[in-house]
This record gives C-alpha cells, structure tokens and sequence, in this order.
C-alpha cells in the first residue's frame, strides 16, 4: 500500500493537514533533544521529511538514519533528501546495535506495527542512555465538538481527498475505517511503559488530536 501512495504522499499529508505537518515533525524532532554532532534513527521513516529534519540538527558531523520497509518510499526519501542515509528494514527489528543512537524516532508509523510495544522496545533499545525516543502519532479524537468535527474529517474528507489526490481511494480508507481503534494519551504511555521507557513526556498537538510521546532508558 505505501508503495502504491509514495509518490503523492507528501502532497496528501499536506493538503490534508492544511499545512501544518511541518510544525508537528518540528515538534518531534526537538524532543528529541538532538545536538550538533549527534546519531538518530528515524524509524518507519516514509519519505524522509523528519529524516531530513533531524539530519540537519545533527549537521555534517552527525549520522541521521532513515529506516522503512517500503522501498518505493525510500526512492522518493532519497531523491529528495540526498545526502542522507536511508536503509530498507524492520521497525521490529532494527538491524544496529544497542546504543548506537542519541535519539530514535517514528512519526504517524506505530499505529502500522504488528506488535507496536515490541516497536517501542526496540527504539529504546538502540538508544544510548540519557537519549530520547520519540514517538509523533495520530491519537483518538477528544470528546466535544473538536472530536466529533475531526471523526467527520476522517470519515468523509480525508479518504475522498486523499483518494482523489493519490489515485488510491483504497489506501486511504484504512485511515478512516480505523478511527475507534487509534490509541488514546494513556494507552500510548501505557505502551511505553510495558516497553522500558523511563521519563515519559506527552504533549497534545492540533487540539489534541495528534500525539507527541518521548521517554529514555533512565528517568530524568
């Protein structure tokens, strides 16, 4: 399915967050806490916009990684961000050593995993101590008139735009077909705390119905 949507992607996400996409994976990358000179792994990376990001915090003295298991998505990370690293892989199980990061990240890619806390684990377990992993996912809508607008949105808007846009009607009604099974705040902190994370930190973004969840393997 992803590779079928790789090369509109971007363009979908876009328009159907009116713009602000960007401010989110600017969010996760800051979380991160990532410094010049610094190592990360972006996990189920698509196609590399918070690569890219986390890349140039780190600079030219830094390693940034991109991992997918969509190798058209990886065409289109690396003709777009070139110069950054990119590698075909399994979130659930990730081919580097313990510790070999000062950060890990997955941006709107945890929902995707077969077995999401095995996910977790595995972000934490290539993270050096005292770094971050970072998890930037879609959440389940609020109460209120904000959840119920945002329900009508997933249902209606986004698989008729996202089809149109993308050629993929099909791709897009999985989001939609989904809603009452997206996590809520505590259940992705209960997530992380059944996988090891320490020092877990949630923050609400676009009125709450995104997520941005980070926690390291030592309390802060």
């Amino acid at each position: 399915m992803f590779d079928r949507i790789a090369r509109r992607y971007d363009l979908v996400n876009t328009v159907l967050s009116a713009g602000t996409d960007g401010g989110w994976r600017r969010c996760a990358a800051r979380a991160t806490e990532l410094k010049m000179g610094g190592s990360a792994l972006d996990v189920a990376c698509g196609s590399g916009k918070l690569t890219a990001l986390l890349a140039r915090i780190a600079g030219a003295g830094g390693r940034v990684v991109g991992l997918d298991f969509s190798r058209q998505m990886l065409e289109v990370a690396r003709a777009d961000h070139p110069g950054v690293e990119f590698l075909d892989g399994d979130a659930l199980n990730l081919p580097f050593e313990d510790r070999s990061f000062d950060a890990s990240t997955i941006a709107f890619g945890l929902r995707n995993l077969a077995d999401p806390v095995r996910g977790l684990r595995e972000m934490l377990r290539v993270v050096k101590p005292g770094g971050r992993a970072v998890v930037l996912e879609f959440v389940r809508p609020p109460n209120g008139p904000v959840g119920s607008a945002y329900r009508v949105y997933l249902r209606t808007l986004l698989p008729a735009v996202g089809g149109v846009l993308s050629g993929q009607p099909t791709a897009y009604r999985y989001l939609s077909d989904t809603i009452d099974s997206y996590r809520n705040a505590d259940e992705l902190r209960a997530l992380a705390v059944v996988a090891g994370w320490k020092g877990i930190r949630y923050k609400g973004l676009a009125a709450g119905t995104v997520g941005l969840l980070s926690g390291g393997a030592v309390d802060r």
